[in-house]
C-alpha cells in the first residue's frame, strides 16, 4: 500500500497539511472568559494506566470535561500554550490545537514529513476556562488515539482512558470522521455520491491516494518529491480545508466569477472557494504559484 495511505490509515485521520504553532510558554493563562453556559461539578473519577487522577471534572451541557494539562500529560502529551492563544497537545504521533470557546476540533499527525488531518468535528462543548484552568471534553482523546470508542469508557462514576483499548464486537458507539481509501477517482465519486473532476495540478505532481471522510468529503492526494498537494471537495459552502495555520498573506481573487481565497507565505499554501453548491480547497505544504491555483479552479468549475 502506498506510503500516504498506509500512514493515514494507521492514524485513522484524513489527509491535509498543518504545522504546530510556535510555543511561547507552557504555563496556564486565562486566554478568554468561559462561555456563558451552565456548568456544574461532576462527580466523576478518571483512571489512566490504572491510576486515579487527582482532578476535578465538570459537566457542561451534559459533556464531561477535565483539565487538559493534567489528563494530556498523564497520557504522554506535551501541552503548549501558543502565541495565538491556542493550546497545542502533542504526543509525537498525533496532536490537536484547542481554542477556548470554539467547538470545532481537528486532530492531525505530529510525525515529521507526513501529512494527515481530520475533518473538523464537534464535541459536546468547546474548551473553556474555569478557575484559571482549561477544560476539554474527555471524548477528544478518542480521535487522538485512533478513533476507537473503547479508548474512553464510562462505568458508573468512573471514566477510564485506555489508548490500547479495542472495541468489542457489538459495540454501537459511533466513530467520527471515518476514513476510506479508494483505488480510483470513479470509486471515490461513488462513495461520496457526487461527480468529482480531477483538478489541473502543477507539472510533476502525480495522483497518489483517493480518500473519503465519512462518505461526505472527498480528497485527492498528489505527490511531487517531498510535497503533497491535497484537493478537497464536499457539498455545501465555506472552508473545508481543515487548515488553521496563520500565513503572512491572505487575499481574494476572482476566477471567471468564482471568488477564491488565497492564503500563504511566499506562495499559495491554501486556496478555498465555493461554486455550484460545493466547497473546494487546494492545499500545498511547500506552496504553489497563484497561476497554478487559477488553473485548478478553472478545471473543476
Amino acid at each position: 500500500m502506498k506510503k500516504t495511505i498506509s500512514m493515514m490509515m494507521a492514524l485513522a485521520v484524513a489527509g491535509t497539511m498543518a504545522a504546530p504553532a510556535m510555543a511561547v510558554n507552557d504555563e496556564p493563562m486565562v486566554i478568554a472568559p468561559a462561555p456563558n453556559t451552565q456548568s456544574q461539578q461532576a462527580q466523576m473519577k478518571i483512571v489512566i494506566k490504572g491510576k486515579t487522577m487527582p482532578v476535578q471534572t465538570i459537566s457542561v451541557n451534559g459533556c464531561t470535561m477535565a483539565p487538559v494539562r493534567a489528563i494530556a500529560e498523564a497520557l504522554g502529551f506535551k501541552v503548549t500554550w501558543n502565541a495565538d492563544r491556542s493550546i497545542n497537545i502533542n504526543n509525537g504521533k498525533m496532536q490537536s490545537d484547542l481554542r477556548i470557546g470554539d467547538n470545532s476540533y481537528v486532530v492531525y499527525t505530529a510525525v515529521e514529513g507526513m501529512a494527515g488531518m481530520s475533518a473538523p468535528f464537534s464535541l459536546g462543548s468547546a474548551p473553556i476556562i474555569k478557575n484559571n484552568t482549561a477544560y476539554v471534553p474527555i471524548d477528544l482523546f478518542v480521535p487522538l488515539f485512533g478513533n476507537d470508542p473503547a479508548t474512553v469508557k464510562t462505568s458508573g462514576d468512573t471514566i477510564t482512558i485506555d489508548p490500547d483499548a479495542k472495541t468489542e464486537d457489538g459495540d454501537s458507539s459511533q466513530i467520527p470522521n471515518l476514513l476510506t481509501a479508494h483505488d480510483s477517482l470513479a470509486e471515490l465519486a461513488k462513495a461520496v455520491g457526487f461527480d468529482i473532476k480531477a483538478p489541473t495540478v502543477p507539472a510533476g505532481y502525480e495522483a497518489d491516494a483517493y480518500i473519503d471522510i465519512s462518505g461526505e468529503l472527498a480528497e485527492v492526494f498528489y505527490v511531487k518529491g517531498d510535497d503533497t498537494l491535497v484537493y478537497r471537495v464536499s457539498r455545501g459552502e465555506g472552508d473545508n480545508s481543515g487548515d488553521y495555520n496563520t500565513y503572512s498573506s491572505k487575499k481574494t481573487v476572482d476566477v471567471n466569477g468564482v471568488s477564491v481565497e488565497l492564503r500563504g507565505n511566499d506562495k499559495v499554501n491554501v486556496a478555498v472557494w465555493s461554486n455550484g453548491g460545493f466547497a473546494h480547497s487546494v492545499l500545498s505544504e511547500q506552496g504553489i504559484a497563484e497561476a497554478d491555483v487559477i488553473a485548478a479552479v478553472n478545471s473543476v468549475c
